[in-house]
């Protein structure tokens, strides 16, 4: 066995790809072992749980626990094809539980059933579903990644997994506010270690600093890579529920929970923290913290190390660093920050405005603070995104004060996700992808981020990757409605129809007063061709969010392809001439079947530099695939990949 010299830790070590050989050796010589537990793994290969599953993780991007069940799968095939043993004994045969789970783990693998795959086993299996272990590659087609450590991954296989992996269910029948519930791919087994952080309790007093210390904490532990840590939108949800922790970790599908009780009393901070095993309802770790409120940042850095290393996370020299970063020293200016936060969150047009207020205040109070700057810049671009207000000045405004925010802070992670907005709003791909990944760098676990490049796979013409994003985003965020939004448009441009309709469905308990719900619903039908559905569905999107004018585009797209055109011709009367007028003018064409007069305005909104977000996958625009005038533009705006363009 060849060693290698770690001059971090002074002493020789086994090379990775040696490493993933003998573990792959292990699993297969203890199948059928009732006793084997990865404890024996760590104790034979001699190194820690956490060396291992970063092992692992950098060479197959998955975790310890679903590289050894994929093991155990590929031994099941092989058994499938060569011998006349029933799948139930197969199944005991390999280690896994029960027939059902064997099945189910099968189908998400191959995207075929034990028994259908047994009744093909003559026909050679496609190459994605090759697997060999003899190095650190993996066979497989790859899938393209924005980073360098997403370089081994499956192709085939791996969009499969996501495509089918087990959909959560309800625990409750009752308005259980569940995250299993919206078609998430199982993204759970990819964390060490899970926590949602409840919302604090405080006296009147207190709010706004227990709203700070919850925010300080969250953020910190969002910094750790192998940490799943529910969004704030998703935990907020739960405040005053009632629910055991039981319920709730099955509900979030997370393994703690972090309570606690904050109070300022004589301008001193004052925090009483207890993380709880879900499993069980049993306290494992409790801090009382007391300190002046002008240390709070240092404060709130002590006990996110001490619940770090709880959660058996280790706090590495960099993520050190960043913990110790000030965001401000101004309390005011803190306060004004977090309430600018809150009011984005529904984000209409009176709330984002006032949201730009309070970070203009917080700004006023403190011009060094980075992300109050940041967080301008995502408001700014929201107005223009939502039709609000001119997008190519609310995309300027925001691109000027996330520049600004990282000017303040190379490392604002906010700021280079806002970046990746700006740039994919003016398709620069590249630019997008670009910053997209520089946020994930420095926060691998935001939800909005990791949502906003689902985005812009989406828009390149990559259906199947922008919803594994999305799956991943829902389950850290599964409560928030933009991200289901998103969420369910992927599921159905990647034509993935059963995860569309079971987001839908489950959705409705949580989600049926957000115009985002109702438009999410309207695209599906809209994909399925069910227009008499879709209309329906966007004239309660209009009716709820009358401020979004785009939505009156795909109401008289819909009347048009009922044959009601008298309407439709009296809409496009009622247009301009500018850039986004062409484009609804281009779309309403399309639904009258008048192709000639739909690509006369798609030509003219392009001349002005300006194409449709989603126009690779929108069915608007289908009318026009393979049309040579619709490929020239596609080309103007780097979009003619051969790989990407749908048939």
């Amino acid at each position: 066995m060849a060693l290698v010299f770690d001059s971090q830790v002074g002493r020789m070590s086994v090379p990775e790809n040696v490493i993933i050989e003998k573990l792959t050796r292990i699993v297969e010589e203890n199948l059928d072992n009732p006793t084997f537990s990865l404890d024996q793994v760590y104790k034979e290969l001699g190194i820690s749980r956490t060396h291992l599953h970063r092992i692992i993780k950098d060479q197959t991007q998955l975790s310890t626990t679903l590289y050894i069940r994929k093991i155990r799968l590929h031994k099941a095939k092989e058994l499938l094809a060569t011998s006349d043993r029933r799948i139930a004994e197969i199944a005991d045969l390999i280690g896994i539980d029960s027939p059902q789970n064997f099945s189910k783990y099968f189908f998400e693998e191959f995207a075929v059933s034990p028994t259908e795959f047994r009744k093909q086993k003559n026909i050679p299996a496609p190459a994605s579903s090759t697997f060999t272990v003899s190095g650190p590659s993996v066979q497989g087609a790859s899938v393209h990644r924005s980073d360098k450590s997403y370089r081994y991954v499956w192709g085939g296989i791996f969009l499969a997994i996501w495509f089918v992996i087990g959909v959560y269910f309800w625990k409750s029948q009752e308005n259980s506010r569940s995250a299993n519930a919206f078609g998430v791919a199982n993204y759970n087994e990819l964390f060490d270690n899970s926590v949602v952080i409840l919302p604090f309790k405080s006296d009147a007093n207190g709010e706004s600093l227990a709203e700070g210390v919850m925010e300080e904490i969250h953020g910190s532990l969002s910094l750790i890579e192998n940490l799943k840590v529910i969004a704030r939108r998703s935990s907020n949800e739960y405040k005053d529920s009632g629910k055991t922790a039981r319920q709730i970790g099955a509900e979030l599908q997370v393994a703690y929970i972090l309570q606690g009780r904050v109070d300022e009393k004589n301008n001193k901070a004052q925090v009483a923290l207890e993380l709880v095993r879900t499993q069980d309802g049993i306290t494992v770790w409790t801090k009382n913290q007391e300190g002046d409120l002008k240390n709070f940042f240092n404060l709130m850095n002590e006990v996110v190390k001490e619940l770090a290393l709880e959660l058996n996370q280790k706090i590495t020299p960099g993520l050190a660093n960043k913990l110790e970063r000030v965001p401000t020293k101004n309390a005011e200016a803190y306060n004004e920050f977090l309430q600018g936060r809150l009011l984005m969150i529904e984000r209409t047009q009176e709330k984002l405005a006032a949201s730009i207020q309070k970070f203009e205040r917080a700004l006023a109070l403190d011009p060094d603070f980075a992300e109050a700057y940041a967080y301008k810049a995502i408001a700014s671009h929201l107005t223009g995104n939502m039709g609000y207000a001119d997008m190519a000045t609310s995309g300027n405004v925001a691109e000027q004060n996330a520049l600004k925010a990282i000017q303040l802070d190379a490392q604002n992670a906010t700021a280079y996700a806002t970046l990746g907005n700006v740039y994919r709003d003016q398709f620069k791909w590249q630019q997008a992808k670009t910053s997209y990944t520089i946020a994930l760098k420095y926060r691998p676990n935001d939800a909005q981020t990791i949502y906003w490049y689902s985005l812009l796979m989406r828009s390149m013409g990559h259906p199947e990757e922008a919803l594994q994003y999305s799956a991943k985003a829902m389950a850290i965020d599964p409560l928030y409605p933009v991200i289901l939004g998103g969420h369910v448009l992927n599921c159905a441009y990647a034509g993935q129809y059963d995860l569309a309709e079971k987001s839908i469905k489950d959705g409705q308990l949580i989600f049926d007063d957000s115009f985002v719900y109702y438009m999410a619903r309207g695209y599906y039908y809209l994909t399925r061709e069910n227009y008499a559905q879709a209309l329906k569905e966007f004239k309660k999107v209009q009716k709820l969010n009358p401020n979004m004018k785009y939505f009156s585009t795909l109401i008289y797209y819909c009347e048009a392809r009922q044959g009601n055109k008298a309407s439709s011709v009296s809409y496009l009367k009622s247009l301009g001439n500018h850039p986004q007028d062409y484009l609804s003018k281009s779309m309403v064409y399309a639904g009258m079947g008048e192709k000639d007069s739909s690509m006369v305005y798609l030509q003219k909104a392009a001349d002005l530099g300006v194409i449709h977000s989603d126009i690779l996958v929108n069915p608007t625009f289908k009318i026009h695939r393979k049309d040579p005038r619709f490929e020239a533009i596609l080309r103007k705006f780097d979009l003619m990949d051969s790989k990407s363009l749908p048939q």
